[in-house]
């Protein structure tokens, strides 16, 4: 008698992180699934919300931060971090890799829970030999280390406000993250050197999606590109002049991340390209919502 075989399919699943406040600003607990509306280019998700008792997915996160000449200042502060970063942001269960860039890109650190080795790696970031800032491509390599990594994906860039020397540009580091599920939180400083400004070609039209959305991540990146990175993932951006001002992006940081709803929805592969989510709560008109506003879907 022949045996006989079981296939299973396993389907991709989007998730999205949402954040929901009031008015003031204050976060909103105790809403359920049934609470939420989520659209998939403008059709209706059954949706799935993971909490706390369920077991929320672990965190993946890249510190990713300038070390040109011109962080000599910042980076004093931020040396004193890398104690925070697992008991506030990642928990036990989470690991963080860390970055360092220039005109260069330094790995100093791949992806761990020794927090040791976390508080490590921030303390050897030293300054480079010269004025460059590739936020771009150092955002792009650590979409590519967070490719084949399970659970939730936070990159913390800890830079000035605008990217210098990229080989590739603005909507092409929006793709790249938005393809990985990856939420970009920036804690941003300014310099008396920075002084490049985005050109509008750097951001392309995509009328493919929510064209007021892109619109205005488009006018935020023509000044601000971490901010408009921010933006567009869902994530936030935090700007800070002193040591007080880092510890409270890396607070206000944890705080977000573990206050967000998850929710998710199986991704639609039969429709290649990008997808706009757009995440409601029909019933709370007065809630202010803050989630990411796309995802990939590739060709097969």
């Amino acid at each position: 008698m022949a045996q006989e075989r079981t296939f299973r399919v396993q389907s991709k699943v989007v998730q999205v992180p949402v954040v929901v406040t009031d008015k003031e600003g204050r976060n909103i607990d105790g809403l359920m699934a049934r609470d939420f509306a989520v659209l998939d280019n403008r059709v209706p998700q059954r949706i799935t919300l993971d909490d706390f008792a369920g077991g929320l997915p672990p965190i993946s996160l890249v510190v990713a931060v300038q070390c040109s000449k011109t962080s000599e200042l910042a980076l004093a502060d931020v040396h004193r971090i890398g104690a925070m970063i697992q008991p506030l942001v990642t928990g036990q269960r989470g690991e963080v890799a860390v970055v360092g860039f220039d005109r260069d890109i330094h790995w100093l650190e791949d992806f761990t829970h020794n927090e040791d080795r976390i508080h490590n790696a921030i303390q050897s970031l030293g300054i480079g030999s010269n004025t460059g800032a590739r936020i771009f491509d150092t955002i792009s390599e650590a979409a590519g280390r967070m490719r084949d990594r399970q659970g939730r994906k936070i990159l913390l860039l800890i830079s000035q406000s605008n990217d210098s020397g990229s080989h590739i540009k603005l909507n092409e580091a929006i793709d790249t993250v938005e393809r990985e599920g990856i939420e970009v939180f920036a804690a941003h400083y300014s310099s008396y050197a920075m002084s490049w400004i985005s050109r509008s070609e750097d951001f392309p039209d995509k009328p493919t999606l929510d064209q007021m959305f892109f619109t205005e991540v488009a006018r935020i990146g023509r000044t601000n590109h971490v901010k408009a990175l921010a933006l567009a993932t869902g994530g936030a951006d935090y700007s800070f002049a002193r040591q007080q001002g880092i510890d409270k992006a890396i607070g206000e940081l944890g705080s977000e991340v573990h206050s967000q709803y998850i929710l998710s929805f199986p991704q639609h592969e039969d429709t290649p390209g990008m997808h706009q989510i757009d995440v409601s709560i029909p019933e709370r008109g007065d809630l202010r919502i803050r989630a990411r506003h796309g995802y990939w879907v590739d060709r097969p």
